[in-house]
C-alpha cells in the first residue's frame, strides 16, 4: 500500500530497492528518474498530483515496482520528481525501448481524461521567460547549468557545437568537446562548465554523461543537423540578413552596430584577439530563436568584412555594404491571406514532427507532453574519460616466496 504521508525515512527508501537491484548486477543502472511538470495554469492540489503520478506509473509499467514521489518547486513552479527500479521481482529489466514516447501517449491520455491544459511546446517558452544566468555562488551549480543548457538547445537552432557555446555564453555557461586517443581507441565527448560574469571558467567542468545522453557528442549532432534543415526550410536567417543589412548601412562603432540590432532583438556577438582584429561574428535572432556566425548569412556578413568596415577608415563601404533592396523583394511581396493560412498550417505541422522526432532523438528535449515528461536514459552509452577508464588501476603485487 502506497504512502503518502510524505515521512517516509530515506533509509526505508533505500532498503525498498535494494532486493530489486541485487536480483540482477548485470543492469549497469537499474534506477530511473522521471520529472512530471504539470502546467502552471493547472493549479493542483498535492492530493491530486500523487494521484497522476501514481497513474502515470501504473500506466508506464511500473505499477508493482517500489517508486518514490516528492514535490519540488526549485525551478518557480510545482512538479513532481519519481525515482523507481528499473528491475522486477523475477530480476528482469523492464522494457525501456520507446519510453519518451509511451510516456508521452500516457501523459496525453491523462490530459483529455482530467481536462488539464497542454503544455504542446510550452515547457521551453516558460523556462526561457525565467531563466537567468548562471550564478556559481548560489551553489547547485550542477542543477543551473543543466537547466540552461536544455532550455537553451531546446529553444533555439543552432547549426554547430561554437554556435551553442556562443548561446550559453549570454547565461555564464560553457561547453566544449574532448577527444583524443588511448591504445589506439579514439574518444570524443562533451564538457559542459560555469563562467564567472567576466567568461572565466569557475569550478570543476561537467562531463556531459552526468546530464542525461541528449547531452552528449552524438545527440548533439543530430540536434544540429535537425537545426540546419528547420533554418533552411523555414527561411529562418532572412529575417536575420535583413535586420544586418538594415543596420549595416549607416554601420558606425561595433558598439552602435550592436544597439541598433538590440532593437531589432538580435544580439551581436564578437570575437576579437588581442591585436584587436575581429575574427568572428555571430548573431542571435531572439524572435527567430536562430544563432548564426555571419558567414552563414553570406560573404558579406564574414568576420573579415565586419573588422574593415570597423577598424578601416579606407574601407569601401559602397562595394561591403550591400544595398537593402537586393535581399528584400521576396520579403516585402505582400502575403495574401489563404498564403498566410498555408504557411501557418504548414510551420505547425512541421513544429509538431519537428519535436515529436526530437522526444525520440533526445528524450529529455523533447519535453511537448502535458506533463513535460523528463527522463534520464539511463540505458545508453557515457562518455567517460579515458584517465578513469584505463588508467589509475593499481597492481597487485606479488608475493615473495620464503
Amino acid at each position: 500500500m502506497a504512502n503518502t504521508s510524505g515521512n517516509v525515512p530515506i533509509g526505508n527508501c533505500v532498503q525498498a530497492f535494494e532486493p530489486y537491484i541485487a536480483l540482477n548486477s548485470h543492469v549497469r543502472k537499474p534506477v530511473i528518474h522521471i520529472s512530471l511538470n504539470p502546467s502552471p495554469k493547472d493549479i493542483l492540489s498535492e492530493e491530486h498530483m500523487t494521484l497522476l503520478a501514481q497513474e502515470f506509473m501504473e500506466k508506464f509499467g511500473y505499477g508493482n515496482q517500489p517508486y518514490i514521489v516528492w514535490l519540488h518547486e526549485d525551478i518557480d513552479r510545482k512538479h513532481m520528481h519519481i525515482v523507481s527500479v528499473r528491475i522486477n521481482e523475477q530480476g528482469e529489466k523492464i522494457d525501456h525501448n520507446w519510453e519518451a514516447i509511451r510516456a508521452q501517449n500516457i501523459c496525453r491520455e491523462m490530459e483529455v481524461k482530467y481536462g488539464l491544459h497542454p503544455t504542446f511546446g510550452e515547457h521551453g517558452e516558460r523556462e526561457l521567460l525565467s531563466l537567468q544566468k548562471v550564478d556559481y555562488a548560489k551553489g547547485d551549480v550542477k542543477a543551473q547549468v543543466k537547466h540552461t543548457a536544455r532550455t537553451l538547445l531546446e529553444c533555439y537552432s543552432c547549426h554547430s557545437l561554437a554556435e551553442y557555446n556562443t548561446l550559453l555564453n549570454l547565461y555564464n555557461v560553457t561547453v566544449y568537446e574532448v577527444r583524443g586517443s588511448v591504445d589506439g581507441k579514439e574518444y570524443h565527448g562533451i564538457m559542459y562548465g560555469a563562467l564567472d560574469d567576466d567568461g572565466q571558467q569557475v569550478g570543476t567542468p561537467f562531463k556531459s554523461s552526468k546530464f542525461g545522453k541528449v547531452f552528449g557528442y552524438e545527440a548533439l549532432q543530430k540536434k544540429f543537423a535537425a537545426s540546419t534543415e528547420k533554418v533552411k526550410k523555414d527561411k529562418l536567417a532572412e529575417r536575420t540578413r535583413l535586420e544586418v543589412i538594415k543596420a549595416m548601412q549607416d554601420i558606425g562603432t561595433k558598439e552602435d552596430f550592436a544597439r541598433k540590432l538590440k532593437e531589432a532583438d538580435i544580439e551581436v556577438v564578437y570575437r576579437i584577439n588581442p591585436e584587436g582584429r575581429l575574427y568572428g561574428i555571430t548573431f542571435i535572432d531572439h524572435t527567430s530563436r536562430t544563432v548564426l556566425n555571419g558567414s552563414r548569412l553570406g560573404k558579406a556578413f564574414s568576420a573579415n568584412v565586419f573588422n574593415g568596415l570597423f577598424n578601416n577608415p579606407d574601407a569601401d563601404r559602397t562595394r561591403l555594404i550591400p544595398p537593402v533592396q537586393q535581399d528584400t523583394p521576396r520579403l516585402e511581396r505582400e502575403e495574401r491571406p489563404e498564403d498566410a493560412e498555408h504557411r501557418q498550417q504548414e510551420n505547425q505541422s512541421h513544429h509538431q514532427s519537428e519535436s515529436y522526432g526530437s522526444l525520440i532523438d533526445t528524450a529529455v528535449l523533447g519535453t511537448i507532453d502535458i506533463f513535460s515528461v523528463l527522463m534520464e536514459d539511463d540505458h545508453t552509452h557515457e562518455y567517460i574519460d579515458p584517465a578513469f577508464r584505463f588508467g589509475g588501476k593499481k597492481k597487485k603485487k606479488r608475493r615473495r616466496r620464503l
